[in-house]
């Protein structure tokens, strides 16, 4: 009795954790549900996935494979929330930077449709937001849009793109009274920034200049980015709206404000983060990422958006579809190497890796192969390739330390593919 009485007593005194923060989740001996379909000798990657679930203990995750221009494989796997609600093909979750191939796409299709110009410079633009920055480096009145989808504005890796991180907590540093928003992380990056670089000359990636492109397309779009991103520009790549859309701010699982097909996030790491709401943020440091720790909303460009493993693997097959939703010229901007590499010594576009246009692009065989990672502490995605396929996986789960999501991902299927029969 008095054994039992301590142990209630020690499980009572643990730290309550918050929302979507678990100690680890281990399958054991359970089965991992699949959902989904794959074309016949596609079996190695379901082999692969589960085994990288039960070796890491991934909670939910999306995995979509194409052959040219067709989708082989797209699958769900584990589960959307727990404790049973599972991670379907069409179950959308935070995916980190995977946003920012997205937003680049977004932007190539208007300009496709005259509205923007890759050249243009990015202040100017602003201003019809009202985005007026007290500009400490005149050389941010030189960065283009070409510049912000390349990483070459010259931004540093630290300027703001969400509502607080270690280098900035906008709610303090703008003494807010209401959650900080998308404009307000652009207006304070442009502001207070100095420029690692002249524009154009150098390769920094820094989230904040996907976070500004998109309010460059809201500018020019005259529309809201999640706007332009469901209803205009995505559809057209055979994806539906509820495939892709920026993640509202959420304060836990149950908030109203999660997408009807959006995962539940799951964070293992220990960090800890203030709470985007002002009343919140005097609490210090004691809520999750995903929820109250992280806005989604401020960050959406560079990687606010919420996708699913059948929308992304639509938007990768149309890519290499002759009905590409963007235009040749447009996808020549994706596949042509950013001015600065030609003075890299040794750079050979046919065989050397280089960032263009929201992508890494490498050409393998004379033929151009797209990828980018992304990943925060509660989830994570990888566009890849291998052995002539092209392929995405998606998580609502992160590890808490090397390997992280991605990784773990990238090299899964990286195996399993090159074993498709």
């Amino acid at each position: 009795m008095i054994a039992l009485i301590a142990a209630t007593l020690f499980v009572e005194r643990q730290p309550k954790l918050p929302a979507g923060v678990i100690e680890s989740y281990v399958w054991g001996s359970r089965q991992i549900p699949i959902h989904g379909n794959g074309h016949p000798g596609t079996e190695a990657i379901d082999f692969a996935i589960v085994d990288a679930m039960r070796k890491y203990g991934i909670v939910g995750c999306g995995v979509s494979v194409c052959k040219d221009d067709a989708v082989i494989y797209c699958k769900g796997f584990g589960y959307a929330e727990l404790p049973d609600k599972p991670f379907l093909p069409t179950t959308a979750t935070r995916c980190g930077s995977i946003a920012k191939p997205v937003t680049a796409l977004c932007a190539l299709y208007l300009m496709d449709r005259g509205g923007l110009k890759l050249d243009d410079k990015v202040i100017p633009i602003l201003s019809a937001l009202g985005i007026v920055p007290k500009i400490v480096d005149e050389r941010v009145r030189e960065i283009t849009v070409r510049e912000l989808m390349d990483h070459t504005s010259g931004l540093p890796a630290g300027a703001t793109y969400t509502a607080w991180r270690p280098e900035r907590n906008l709610i303090e540093a703008l003494k807010l009274d209401r959650k900080p928003n998308a404009k307000d992380a652009a207006l304070d990056a442009l502001s207070n920034s100095h420029l690692q670089s002249a524009p154009g000359t150098h390769f920094q990636y820094a989230n904040a200049n996907f976070a500004i492109l998109a309010r460059v397309i809201e500018a020019r779009s005259k529309m809201t980015y999640d706007e332009y991103l469901t209803r205009v520009a995505i559809p057209k790549f055979g994806a539906p709206s509820s495939s892709v859309f920026v993640s509202r701010d959420q304060v836990s699982p149950a908030d109203p404000a999660r997408n009807p097909n959006e995962a539940a996030y799951y964070q293992t790491s220990a960090d800890r983060f203030p709470s985007f709401i002002p009343e919140e943020a005097s609490e210090g440091q004691v809520f999750g990422e995903a929820y109250r720790g992280y806005s989604s909303e401020c960050a959406d460009g560079a990687g606010g958006i919420a996708i699913s493993a059948s929308g992304l693997g639509k938007i990768l097959a149309n890519l290499r579809s002759r009905q590409c939703a963007i235009s040749r010229d447009a996808v020549n901007e994706i596949l042509t190497p950013p001015a600065h590499y030609l003075h890299e010594k040794g750079f050979d576009r046919n065989r050397s890796g280089y960032y263009s246009k929201g992508f890494n692009v490498r050409f393998s065989g004379g033929v151009p192969w797209i990828s980018h990672g992304g990943m925060t502490l509660h989830c994570g995605g990888i566009i890849g390739y291998n052995a002539g396929y092209q392929f995405a996986g998606l998580s609502n789960w992160n590890n808490s330390r090397s390997p992280f999501v991605d990784a773990i991902l990238d090299r899964a299927l990286t195996e399993a593919v090159a074993k498709i029969r």
